[in-house]
């Protein structure tokens, strides 16, 4: 009888021990899974952030992109007819050196990305890689521009209109170029995220 009391004593303490095991995992697969809903939360409001950024980002881009268009337009039909009497329209060519990335740089650097689709990542990735090209080429040419001023006012010379569009008119051509790249960047990265999310 001792014997048979002993096994159930040993009985209890088992089902005992197993249901206070199942309890701790339990709790901790529903800690788990309260984090990772969480940060899906958190992933989808970072994609919204991004789809915002982008929007403005693609709305600024658009405006830019007309204006340097038609300013290289008139810088080129200047040069096809200099000395000849023409319209002489002065315009300035912009880089869209404003164009922002802080949503997604947050995404990043928060590690929320973990959480979000590869191919979303892969898309926002190579767009936000196109818009850093344009900004740095945007940045050095702006750079460049300045240096030919301030050599201009050292020397005591003044910056001839036709002689800047010159220098200047193939770099021009080429960030119009990336902008139109960029912006098909944008529409293709906005698509994406209006499906995803």
């Amino acid at each position: 009888m001792k014997k048979s009391n002993g096994n159930f004593k040993l009985g209890i303490v088992a089902v005992e021990a197993a249901s206070i095991v199942l309890a701790v995992l339990l709790a901790l697969a529903v800690d788990e899974w309260r984090e990772d809903r969480s940060q899906q939360q958190q992933a989808y409001a970072a994609l919204m952030n991004i789809s915002i950024e982008l929007k403005d980002n693609q709305k600024v881009l658009k405006l830019i992109h007309e204006n340097n268009v038609e300013t290289v337009k008139l810088m080129t039909e200047d040069q096809e007819s200099a000395g000849k009497p023409g319209q002489d329209e002065d315009r300035n060519f912009i880089p869209g050196l404003q164009l922002r990335e802080t949503a997604w740089e947050t995404m990043l650097s928060t590690g929320i990305s973990g959480y979000v689709d590869y191919d979303t990542i892969l898309e926002l990735s190579a767009t936000y890689s196109m818009q850093r090209v344009y900004k740095d080429t945007g940045s050095k040419m702006t750079a460049a521009a300045m240096n030919v001023a301030a050599y201009a006012t050292v020397l005591d010379r003044e910056v001839e209109n036709e002689s800047f569009q010159r220098q200047f008119i193939s770099y021009f051509e080429m960030l119009v170029g990336i902008e139109d790249t960029l912006l098909e960047f944008y529409q293709t990265s906005i698509s994406q995220l209006d499906e995803n999310i």
